[in-house]
């Protein structure tokens, strides 16, 4: 859905914008962090589980070129066109980070992934000036500072929340192929907050 959107609108918008809305759609990930926080462990893994098998079925189809998907292909990282996307790895690291943590660490992690990548990405685009490693300065501060203020509303202590935050943003700035960063953002930031809240 969210490609098709940006497919239509895309004659009327820059190229700038129409990346700039494709990481904003990204946000619809909170979809999966916000059911865990509504129900319980084994309710947000099954629906997660059910999910992620649907996925995997439409990667395999769509990689060996059985199942054409133009509007999607179009508005994909040219390295995921004949890879697994990025929204595979989401779910993946999802299931996982579900499965293997605390409900606390496991959700802020994910709140993370999709609000703090994506508004790094944005607000890295439109008003970066200062470029390191490929990345813009303003864009890591505003991933830090999401990340941190995330942190805090799961109630986690100052400390642990800024060391939390450093660690997530570090995990992003320095992720690149072939771990993809959907996968080690909320995994690594989930067994830092683990292993920070028993020191």
């Amino acid at each position: 859905m969210k490609c098709l959107v940006i497919c239509l609108l895309r004659n009327h918008i820059k190229v700038d914008e129409v990346n700039m809305l494709r990481k904003l759609l990204h946000l619809a990930g909170i979809v999966i962090p916000v059911i865990y926080l509504l129900t319980d462990k084994q309710t947000a893994i099954t629906v997660t589980a059910g999910i992620l098998v649907i996925d995997i079925i439409l990667e395999a189809l769509r990689i060996k070129g059985i199942l054409k998907l133009p509007f999607i292909e179009q508005n994909m990282k040219k390295q995921e066109r004949r890879r697994l996307s990025g929204s595979f790895f989401y779910i993946l690291s999802s299931f996982i980070a579900m499965a293997l943590f605390e409900k606390n660490i496991a959700i802020s992690s994910l709140f993370i992934l999709s609000i703090s990548d994506p508004l790094s990405s944005v607000l890295g685009s439109r008003f970066g000036r200062v470029r390191f490693l490929g990345k813009s300065l303003e864009g890591a501060l505003a991933f830090f500072f999401s990340s941190f203020f995330i942190l805090l509303a799961f109630s986690f202590t100052i400390p642990i929340a800024v060391a939390g935050a450093v660690i997530a943003s570090l995990t992003e700035l320095f992720s690149s192929w072939p771990i993809d960063d959907n996968l080690s953002i909320p995994l690594v930031t989930a067994l830092a907050l683990t292993l920070l809240t028993r020191i």
